[in-house]
């Protein structure tokens, strides 16, 4: 059986990591869905993240895994809910796989989005998520990656981490914001005021959410 998961959609720093994991030998293979395509500000690959052409870039990512794995379509398939793989399934099902949905809850919620494959797979692509991040320069623990209750203390630190070190600053430090999710419309909320300024405003923009789909 194989399974797929990925990490960072959730995190506002990096890509997103891919991980495929063949339960019966334990091999794991994983890839990174780069940053720049959660971004808009390239002249050249203008509304790549409004395209959603990360879709592809991670169905890309798959192709490249299974073909380390050498899997072929007999083998079935689980796969987390998450929408960044929305494209994988696509592939997978043109490809001839039999595959269904992770229905256990996600446990490592602040990277995490919808319903995750546990086992060693949970862990294997949030540590390779984490040497993504390291290759960037942001360093964190694994614990404080997936701790669900350190979610908020985690979000800080990537916002500091994103203005050089001080998260009350009104920009964010320009060569690590390429390395960030600048496409999201959250960003210049958190990259352009002082944290607890940002995260007031986030809250009402989150009520006004609510509210509109009451």
């Amino acid at each position: 059986m194989l399974q797929i998961d990925d990490a960072g959609w959730g995190a506002l720093v990096g890509g997103v990591t891919v991980g495929c994991y063949r339960v019966e030998t334990a091999e794991f293979v994983a890839g990174t869905v780069a940053p720049t395509f959660f971004q808009d500000d390239d002249p050249d690959e203008a509304g790549r993240f409004w395209r959603k052409d990360y879709l592809t870039a991670a169905a890309r990512v798959v192709d490249v895994c299974l073909a380390q794995l050498k899997a072929t379509p007999v083998e079935p398939v689980t796969i987390c809910s998450g929408y960044v793989l929305d494209g994988v399934r696509a592939r997978l099902t043109a490809q001839g796989y039999r595959w269904q949905i992770a229905r256990t809850p996600a446990l490592l919620l602040p990277v995490c989005a919808g319903a995750s494959v546990t086992g060693p797979l949970q862990e294997l692509v949030e540590r390779a998520y984490q040497g993504h991040l390291a290759d960037l320069g942001f360093h964190v623990s694994y614990d404080l990656l997936t701790d669900h209750n350190q979610a908020g203390l985690f979000w800080w630190k990537q916002v500091a981490w994103l203005k050089a070190g001080n998260a009350e600053a009104t920009a964010p430090d320009p060569q690590r914001a390429r390395v960030c999710k600048t496409g999201w419309s959250a960003f210049s909320t958190w990259a352009y005021h002082p944290y607890a300024e940002a995260r007031a405003l986030a809250g009402r923009g989150k009520r006004r959410q609510a509210y509109t789909h009451n």
